[in-house]
């Protein structure tokens, strides 16, 4: 997954990088000093601190999201971030496990059961756009958000053989998790003056107010815990479908 990270962070500064170039050889400019609104998709990865890094490793995340540009750089946000690994640390299956670290399903046969986490953060926000020059409109974008961050365990079993996990017996280890969460983000926005090419690459800060939702653990028959601080960092590339308003006529490019 670090591997992945360093490649997320590689595709950034190329892309950053060949915009550079690319904006040398613009010769087509148009009315930038309107309101934008953007749809964007994008992916990222990320490291769990906190309480989050004793049940889960690294991550993706996928986004959907959409900005409100104002002319005074003001904007207005919403996005939905869908995390998903393979790196589940927390074994809540170890009470069943054998001593050489198989589960058995109830047909005596080994279990092809895994575990994975997956999770999403649901909010708006406002924040404010930097241009780096004045006749231009990218620059840095400062945004905080608020909204809602879950996080569970889920379980693979093409076979089905493990009896503790059939007809919804699973909820009582898969550690569904949720509350109150900020976000800050830290991007270099890109909208090109010929607006063709619009992009957002930076960083994530997570703060979630959590708590577990089931009210026991059947693994471990101890209540839920309800007060946790699960923190996420992360780098991200979103690219934007953008819709400009400015001058006489509203122009779509993409």
């Amino acid at each position: 997954m670090c591997r992945i990270m360093r490649g997320v962070l590689l595709l950034m500064l190329c892309v950053a990088f060949i915009n550079q170039g690319y904006s040398q050889y613009q010769t087509t400019e148009k009315p930038m000093d309107g309101a934008i609104f953007d749809f964007g998709l994008g992916l990222g990865a990320n490291l769990p601190l906190g309480d989050m890094k004793e049940r889960f490793g690294s991550n993706l995340g996928f986004s959907v999201g959409s900005n409100y540009i104002l002319p005074s750089n003001w904007l207005f946000n919403g996005e939905f971030i869908y995390y998903y690994s393979d790196d589940v640390k927390e074994d809540v299956l170890a009470p069943f496990r054998t001593s050489t670290g198989l589960v058995l399903g109830d047909d005596d046969q080994i279990a092809d059961v895994f575990l994975r986490q997956r999770g999403f953060y649901l909010g708006a926000g406002v924040g404010k756009l930097f241009p780096l020059k004045p006749s231009s409109r990218s620059g840095i974008k400062f945004l905080l958000s608020g909204g809602v961050l879950q996080h569970q365990i889920i379980f693979v079993d093409d076979r089905n053989a493990v009896p503790m996990l059939r007809i919804g017996r699973h909820k009582g280890y898969d550690r569904l998790t949720r509350g109150f969460a900020l976000k800050e983000t830290v991007t270099y926005k890109h909208i090109s003056r010929d607006r063709r090419i619009n992009f957002d690459v930076g960083f994530d800060f997570v703060q979630g107010f959590t708590s577990e939702v089931r009210a026991y653990n059947f693994d471990t028959g101890l209540p839920t815990i309800q007060d946790r601080l699960d923190l996420i960092i992360g780098a991200r590339f979103v690219w934007y479908l953008a819709f400009y308003r400015g001058g006489n006529n509203e122009e779509i490019f993409y």
